[in-house]
Order: structure tokens, then sequence, then C-alpha cells
């Protein structure tokens, strides 16, 4: 069996640390990369596409079920969930069978985790493993919706704030955000971003394109039922016809 690669997300540098150590003592795992936030994660899993995530369940802004959010369970690789003691997700773990270590951890509790997580692997469960984590995510209560993403310009990292937002479209894998006169391209999908979005305040026009409700001014036919949304700046961007009912009722809300 060809070596499992492990992508470790932990916002504490001395618990991703100590993942490493473990990780790369293992003949038969693959250290891949570290994370230290969610939005982090979610760029390195739609990228790198590791085997076998082992992820930290309370960070800040993102934290772990908001990266499965993000990727959805159905994409998400398997994972062992790093958490401090929160009583209500070991309790999840265990009714959904999934794994987990619990801060501090000893050496030999993520040997037994990485043992499974092989042995998953080599039996080809993963498919049922996806299965649970989707139940699992569906059982948890709704994270708040993202206030603020990282961009990264030059040898800087910006913040963002999401209500700042005029528009996104996807660009190839990643989205570019529309910020006034600036633009900024993150590592994440658009539809992983969508997920992290408040839909009070975001709308998908068009598969290519996320608009802040706040923004629109106009909505404009072309006579097939196509269209085009007006941003208060003037900026036109596609609507598809699949997608003008669920504006309008958005926006009617909204009003």
């Amino acid at each position: 069996m060809n070596r499992l690669r492990v992508l470790i997300v932990d916002d504490e540098p001395l618990a991703r640390a100590g993942l490493a150590a473990l990780v790369r003592a293992d003949a038969e795992l693959e250290w891949i990369g570290e994370c230290g936030d969610g939005q982090a994660a979610i760029e390195a899993i739609e990228s790198l596409k590791p085997d076998l995530v082992l992820l930290d369940v309370q960070m800040p802004e993102i934290d772990g079920f908001g990266v499965i959010r993000a990727i959805g369970p159905e994409r998400m690789p398997p994972v062992i969930f790093v958490t401090a003691h929160e009583a209500f997700a070991l309790q999840a773990f265990r009714v959904h069978a999934l794994d987990y270590i619990v801060k501090p951890f000893s050496d030999a509790a993520l040997a037994d985790a990485l043992a499974r997580a092989k042995r998953i692997a080599r039996d080809g469960q993963l498919q049922q493993l996806a299965e649970r984590l989707g139940r699992f995510v569906g059982a948890l209560p709704r994270q708040e919706y993202l206030s603020r993403i990282t961009v990264r310009v030059a040898q800087r990292v910006q913040i963002v704030r999401i209500a700042e937002i005029d528009w996104i479209e996807a660009a190839d894998y990643c989205a570019k955000l529309h910020v006034g006169t600036s633009d900024y391209v993150v590592r994440v999908s658009l539809g992983a971003l969508e997920r992290l979005l408040d839909p009070a305040s975001f709308v998908r026009v068009h598969r290519s394109a996320i608009v802040n409700l706040e923004r629109i001014t106009e909505i404009v036919s072309d006579g097939t039922g196509d269209g085009e949304v007006v941003l208060g700046d003037g900026t036109r961007v596609r609507m598809a016809r699949s997608r003008r009912a669920a504006v309008e009722r958005v926006l009617g809300k909204a009003l």
C-alpha cells in the first residue's frame, strides 16, 4: 500500500510539532504539510488532496467543523479530530464512530488512532467513513458565518472584512474577491467559500459568481431568461436563468 499522505491542522505550534514528529516517524505515512488556521486548512485540502487530516476542533474564525462544512463531508478526506476535551464533541465522535485524540495527547494515543486510519484505508472503508462524517456534521450546531478572511498581498497578510466584499468570482480553483477598487485572490474554491458565507447576505447568481446583496441595485433580463445583476458602482455580474428565482426570493427577504 502507498504511504498515506497526512496534513496537520492545529493553531498551536507545539501541538503541530508533536503531531508532525510522530507522523514522520511512521514509515507508512507521509507528512505533506501543516496549517495553523481553518482558512489555510481549506486551501491545503483543496490543493494538496491529503489522504488523512489531523484536524484541531477549536480554532479561531473557522474551526475544524467549519473546515469540513466548507470542503463538504462527501469530499473531505478521513479525519482524526484533535480536541481539548469538548464534551459535546467527544460524545458526537463516539456516536458516529469517528476517531479523535484529546489534548494533551500521548504518543500511544496518536499511534493507535493512526493505526486505525491505516486499517480503514487498507480495508476500503473510506465511503462508509464519509457517510458517518456527513451525519456527524449535520448533527452539529451551526457555526457562525465567516466575518473576515485573510489575503496574501506580496509579503503581507491583509484582513478583509466579509461585509466589505462587493462580489466574488471563480478564478480557476481560487476565488477572486472584489472589494471596492481592489481585487484579491484567495486559494479557496467558490463552492467552499459559499458554504462559509451567510446566505442572508450573499447570493450565488451564477456558477462562477456570488454577490453581496447589499450591493445589488438592479436586475436586468436579456429576454432569454438569463440576465445580469447591477451593483451600486455600475458593475454588471452575469446571472444564470436557473438562479433568478432564488436571487429575487432572497432580495425580497432582504427588503
